[in-house]
């Protein structure tokens, strides 16, 4: 078997069965999926069942209770039954060469623990993605890291041994406990991106809010602050994790996740999803950033849709 793939379920909907399939199509079939339920209230259980009986090479794990991402994560790694583990998320698509390539690049590449690659952010239609290049080279990105995450979660392959004796994803890092795992990763090993797209990216605007942006935010500089100070741990942590999340200016960094996703909607083509997040985002602003919002995003969609195709 040439590794796992690790994909955590919940509430997939209805993108779930395109992410399975995407996955089963692969071109290097010898694989296993860990498939994790983490205590969906819609059909995702049922959905995983369905596959099960389908393909031997899917493994299910149903969750009694809600754990969250990186516990589910964590579960997941001890299951595998390969060194390489391969992330996918439920609601993505897999190119068909993606398992091979990856596992190629890992078996050439013995020191390099974590390789994401390049994806394509899904537009409308096939030929509405953007491709989304990121640095490649180990050295280019641990110069980008510690400011930015520039690694793709659901692009990533991972050796597990490694992964588990830095302590895998650590839950407290909520929403962001990629991003601190790979901080942690760069410290002792090699980080890579594939320079090739493997990965439609699913841009949702499904549950989007400024609110949980600025959560997330509490926890991306929980990791920054926990990589320039390795020794910090606990309540001196969070402390410390406060002081540099209360210098970041909220409307600013709202004004421009929200002006950076409408833009992005409107060059995939995502029209309807692009005013959606507008209408949503501009009442969650105070009223001068709120104007700016609407009258830089009106400039974007209809420029977008007047040069569509």
């Amino acid at each position: 078997m040439k590794c796992s793939v690790l994909l955590p379920v919940y509430n997939a909907g209805r993108h779930f069965r395109v992410a399975m399939e995407s996955i089963l199509r692969q071109d290097e079939p010898d694989f296993e999926i860990i498939a994790i339920d983490d205590h969906s209230s819609d059909n995702s259980a049922q959905v995983i069942r369905e596959y099960m009986k389908e393909d031997p090479r899917i493994r299910g794990t149903f969750h009694e209770k809600n754990l969250g991402l990186a516990k589910t994560l964590n579960e997941g790694l001890q299951q595998a039954r390969t060194e390489l583990v391969v992330r996918m998320d439920q609601d993505d698509e897999a190119l068909s060469h993606r398992i091979r390539t990856l596992v190629d690049y890992m078996h050439s590449h013995t020191d390099t623990v974590v390789a994401g690659s390049y994806v394509q952010h899904m537009g409308r239609t096939p030929q509405h993605d953007r491709l989304i290049t990121l640095p490649t080279k180990h050295d280019d990105i641990v110069r980008v890291l510690p400011s930015k995450n520039c690694m793709y979660h659901p692009s990533v392959i991972m050796r597990r041994e490694e992964i588990l004796k830095l302590g895998g994803y650590r839950p407290e890092f909520k929403n962001a406990e990629d991003y601190d795992l790979w901080l942690r990763v760069a410290r002792v090993h090699q980080l890579a991106n594939v320079p090739i797209s493997l990965l439609r990216y699913r841009f949702s605007a499904a549950g989007m809010t400024l609110g949980k942006k600025w959560q997330q935010m509490f926890y991306v500089q929980m990791a920054m602050v926990a990589f320039r100070n390795p020794s910090l741990s606990g309540q001196k942590l969070m402390e410390s994790a406060e002081e540099a999340f209360a210098k970041v200016d909220r409307e600013l960094f709202l004004s421009d996740v929200a002006r950076g996703t409408v833009e992005e909607l409107s060059r995939l083509h995502l029209w309807q999803d692009a005013l959606k997040v507008l209408f949503l985002f501009s009442k969650q602003l105070d009223f001068r950033h709120s104007a700016h919002l609407a009258l830089h995003s009106a400039r974007s969609i209809l420029a977008q849709y007047r040069n569509r195709t």
